[in-house]
């Protein structure tokens, strides 16, 4: 044997990564849930009615997005309090959907619309991330969160008149826009950061 192999001792075959293997498929299952979601936005305007499963899967597609958004998240810039109605936000149209209770699938149907309103709020949140925020890497989670709790509650939006139809699929369509961008954008900050 040679004595200088015997020297050096054994030798691993480990492959190491910048990039933890965990956070790394938590991130693509973040991309995969948010893209999914902003095209069901966008296009939504252009579809009369989907099916029960196309609701469901955006929906729970939705809340994965949203849950791993809160898992990766450094934090949010909103109070720890607004942690509960946001997971709420995410979980709540996903029950009303698998309900097999009418009268509370009505009561979704009527509440989302304004939940997808209130959730324009984002907006802000994205403002601020892109405008050069201090709090950049917050603000950009954070319109993330909210934006994906609107875009779920979107899958249950049933509108009478023309006026809401219109605002309902602009609002719509322009958080779907603002979730790419903005999934985007955090994508390459954790891949600057290395995380």
């Amino acid at each position: 044997m040679n004595p200088d192999v015997a020297a050096a001792g054994p030798h691993d075959h480990l492959v190491t990564f910048s990039v933890t293997t965990g956070s790394f498929w938590l991130r693509v299952l973040l991309v995969a849930g948010a893209l999914t979601v902003a095209a069901f936005g966008q296009l939504r305007p252009f579809f009369a009615e989907q099916s029960r499963a196309t609701v469901l899967s955006v929906t729970v597609a939705a809340a994965g997005a949203g849950l791993v958004q809160l898992l990766l998240a450094d934090g949010l810039d909103v109070p720890s309090q607004a942690a509960v109605p946001l997971l709420a936000g995410l979980v709540l149209p996903i029950v009303a959907i698998r309900a097999r209770v009418p009268r509370l699938a009505a009561h979704a149907r009527w509440i989302a619309p304004w939940v997808l309103v209130s959730a324009a709020a984002a907006g802000t949140e994205f403002a601020s991330a892109w405008l050069g925020s201090d709090a950049q890497d917050r603000a950009l989670h954070t319109g993330l969160v909210i934006a994906l709790v609107g875009l779920s509650w979107l899958t249950l939006c049933r509108t009478r008149s023309r006026f809401a139809t219109v605002s309902v699929g602009t609002v719509g369509w322009l958080l779907g826009a603002a979730v790419v961008a903005a999934t985007g954008q955090a994508a390459l900050l954790a891949s600057a950061v290395g995380r």
